[in-house]
């Protein structure tokens, strides 16, 4: 495999800008961002009051009082809107970027067919700075692969070449890096999913998006609740399907089969045609076989292995 990139038109990218920038997520996020590392990106989530999640992200340290928010576009509208509620007094303004912000997805067999100015940092959720200030985030993996992304700025001479640079590397479908995010078990909220979700039923906790030590937050009760009163019974998984599966989809079990017994979260294909999802499912039924897609008349759904453990909640 030689480097390949993939535009990523599917996420939006919202700026937080000013001194109090970090103070606001700080408040209104599952994460803390009091104690955050530049070269670290932050996965959140923003929850209701009832703890449901209305939308996750990765949070980059973009430039000097600006953070970045890298989220699907579906949503993009809707979570800025729910932020810009919360600035009140803090000196910190919302915007939605995207149309300068620009996101490519890079992937590689290995470390080796990165060339030297798109290095990757040596550990997943790295972030290394690159020459001229574009950035450049390595994500988890299931496999071998090196999976990074680019974030740069359309309006910077520097940038601009090397997003034109990009364009000469083959180019990956959307479908093949929705697939390898599903894989590597990195769940993303869309429109079809807002609000079904507390940040535990899609491991948020598991892949480092959930802080337990910060204070509060809106719907913070219900996830410490969930964490610490083995509250919860539903879990995110792997799936697949000889059938079609797409986000919002009602999954049912032969052993319970009047009603739903998990979602479809995000779903993608692979180049043989079988379907692949993350799924998020009742922890009682999920490793029985008996898995169907919408009713017990519906196509067989298996169950995979993510890259992480589902370990119970402590």
């Amino acid at each position: 495999m030689s480097l390949s990139s993939c535009s990523l038109h599917s996420l939006s990218v919202l700026r937080v800008s000013g001194p109090q920038g970090a103070d606001l997520l700080h408040a209104q996020l599952s994460q803390d961002f009091q104690h955050w590392p530049a070269d670290q990106a932050r996965l959140a989530a923003l929850l209701n009051p009832q703890g449901r999640m209305l939308a996750d992200f990765i949070a980059l340290q973009w430039a000097p009082e600006q953070i970045a928010l890298l989220l699907d576009a579906s949503i993009a509208a809707s979570a800025l809107q729910r932020l810009r509620m919360f600035v009140l007094r803090l000196k910190c303004t919302l915007d939605d970027a995207s149309a300068q912000l620009h996101l490519h997805g890079l992937i590689g067999a290995s470390l080796a067919d990165y060339p030297a100015h798109l290095a990757p940092p040596t550990q997943p959720w790295g972030v290394r700075r690159l020459e001229g200030g574009a950035l450049l985030l390595r994500l988890p993996q299931a496999d071998e692969a090196v999976r990074c992304v680019l974030l740069s700025d359309s309006t910077q001479p520097e940038q601009q070449t090397l997003q034109a640079g990009l364009s000469a590397l083959p180019a990956l479908p959307a479908s093949d890096w929705a697939l390898q995010d599903i894989r590597a078990g990195l769940p993303h909220l869309t429109l079809a999913t807002q609000q079904m979700f507390v940040p535990q039923m899609l491991n948020l906790e598991l892949i480092g998006g959930v802080s337990f030590k910060k204070g509060c937050y809106p719907g913070q009760e219900v996830v410490a609740r969930s964490q610490y009163r083995g509250t919860l019974k539903r879990r995110t998984y792997l799936v697949s399907s000889a059938a079609p599966l797409q986000a919002g989809q009602e999954l049912v079990h032969e052993a319970d089969p009047g009603q739903p017994c998990g979602v479809v979260v995000n779903a993608a294909p692979d180049h043989a045609g079988r379907f692949w999802a993350l799924a998020e499912l009742k922890i009682a039924l999920a490793e029985q076989p008996g898995l169907h897609l919408g009713d017990v008349t519906g196509a067989a759904v298996d169950i995979g292995t993510l890259p992480y453990a589902l370990t119970a909640p402590t």
